[in-house]
């Protein structure tokens, strides 16, 4: 089993990476393979100037990193991506990314199969800054499905952090909920391959 996590932060070394990191520590010690991804090591383009060349079952022209960090996804069992919030939404990279996996599959059902049903997230970001709302953005794509990725919120705030210290895993209430987010994954998985 694989597990792929990817951190759509702006930072290097900020919370996203870490927390997902953690997470990735503790599948490794169960046996799993491992690998992280840093949005911000990568090119991630948003569409733009081109002629709905998705939607004419041709290749997309916008050459970046994008169709990479997909068969990574593909290839692995389970997906946990970790974004952070800006003005309460979503990072422009998450964006970027999500929106770009329209020629990549052949339909909804692929896409489904092959990416939804994998996918965790790890939200940092405050409630009082609209956190709260940046998750119910990140399960939009989920809504009339029969099923719900795990999710994390983690409020820099409530912990009595700065977000831009990228230490919230030192805290140890959230390497607890760490552990339970990736117990009740793994639960998760397990049930689903039985």
């Amino acid at each position: 089993m694989r597990v792929l996590g990817v951190a759509f932060s702006a930072r290097i070394e900020g919370n996203c990476s870490r927390l997902v990191e953690y997470c990735l520590d503790q599948f490794k010690q169960r046996g799993y393979g491992t690998e992280i991804v840093k949005a911000c090591e990568l090119q991630i383009s948003a569409c733009r100037h081109c002629a709905y060349e998705c939607f004419a079952d041709e290749q997309c022209p916008i050459a970046d990193d994008v169709r990479d960090i997909y068969r990574k996804c593909e290839e692995a069992d389970i997906l946990i991506f970790a974004v952070p919030t800006y003005g309460g939404h979503l990072s422009s990279l998450y964006f970027a990314f999500s929106e770009r996996a329209q020629p990549l599959f052949t339909d909804t059902q692929e896409y489904i199969d092959k990416l939804l049903k994998k996918m965790n997230f790890i939200v940092i970001g405050s409630l009082s800054a609209g956190g709260d709302m940046a998750l119910h953005e990140a399960l939009r794509g989920f809504a009339n499905l029969d099923f719900w990725p795990e999710t994390l919120l983690v409020d820099s705030r409530e912990h009595g952090r700065s977000s831009v210290r990228g230490d919230l895993i030192d805290v140890p209430e959230v390497k607890d909920r760490l552990d339970r987010f990736v117990d009740m994954i793994v639960r998760k998985t397990e049930k689903r391959q039985a």
